[in-house]
């Protein structure tokens, strides 16, 4: 026997089917289906001249399911509950509502918030709650839903996925750098003001990003110092000419480019630390971090 070619009307039958099989009435059928009692008569006929058997027996006070009838009872129901969890998983894998964002301040600003908008339109459903911040969260206690860190990646308790590294190199306005010699002269900088990022990563102190660059390049220092909460506020203070900041290469290229920064000793050195997407671990199968977590890995290009 050729089996009947699954169609939207032999599908549409069936269903018809499983609602008159569960009530065992046409007329309760047609209220549930929202159709007339001879359309639902009509579906049925139709049906078992498809299938070429009798579903019901038609008496004049019930109906009764013929043996036929039984099987595919069995059947429908056990597909049309698994096609109705199925489909009840796949809208709550649908990412919607409030997700709630931790970021470092500068890479907030320099890099994630110019490229959320696509973000925001890609998933319409999800209300977005961007907080900045340099130390780290406390998952347990704060509803956050995710967090980008600046750091070494290993945290206990949560999933952590590499966004990208860095480089870090020092900066000034131009007119700085002729000012103090700096150009190719790393020995100069004993003579300069150091502007510093007071909190480049959890836990450092105001002078390790300096530090870990001098040492790099066996440079000593001896320059004055002034610090700043904000990557971005001692960016602006160079570039006003206040002294030399260290420049992240991920937050400098816009000043690069429009010449407000130079970069007078090119000697950049890979950061210590790299750039983390994290969350808890019993939070990994959610929706909106998963759609955010490939997001942000499209526009790394690492997808």
């Amino acid at each position: 026997m050729k089996l009947p070619e699954l169609s939207a009307s032999l599908l549409a039958g069936l269903h018809c089917f499983s609602i008159v099989a569960e009530t065992m009435s046409f007329t309760r059928a047609a209220e549930q289906l929202h159709l007339t009692q001879s359309a639902v008569s009509h579906r049925i006929k139709k049906l078992e001249q498809r299938l070429d058997v009798s579903l019901f027996l038609r008496r004049p006070r019930h109906l009764a399911l013929t043996n036929e009838g039984e099987q595919l009872k069995q059947v429908v129901t056990e597909q049309f509950s698994a096609i109705s969890v199925k489909l009840l998983e796949l809208n709550r894998a649908k990412p919607f509502g409030d997700f709630i964002i931790s970021a470092p301040p500068t890479f907030a600003q320099r890099w994630l918030v110019p490229r959320l908008s696509q973000f925001a339109n890609t998933f319409p459903d999800v209300t977005l709650h961007l907080r900045t911040r340099n130390d780290l969260v406390d998952f347990k206690a704060e509803a956050f839903d995710c967090a980008i860190y600046f750091g070494h990646g290993r945290y206990s308790g949560l999933e952590s996925h590499r966004l990208m590294d860095d480089a870090i190199v020092p900066v000034c306005s131009p007119e700085y750098a002729i000012q103090h010699g700096l150009y190719d002269n790393p020995h100069k900088l004993a003579q300069c003001q150091l502007l510093h990022d007071a909190a480049p990563w959890a836990s450092a102190s105001l002078s390790d990003e300096w530090l870990y660059w001098a040492n790099s390049n066996g440079i000593e220092l001896n320059g004055t110092n002034h610090s700043f909460d904000r990557a971005d506020l001692a960016l602006e203070a160079a570039a006003s000419g206040m002294g030399v900041a260290i420049g992240r290469v991920t937050y400098i290229q816009d000043h690069l480019a429009s010449g407000r920064l130079v970069m007078p000793i090119d000697q950049p050195v890979k950061s210590p630390y790299s750039f983390f997407l994290v969350y808890r671990e019993e939070h990994q199968g959610n929706a909106k971090i998963v759609a955010f977590r490939q997001w942000l890995l499209n526009q790394l290009g690492n997808s």
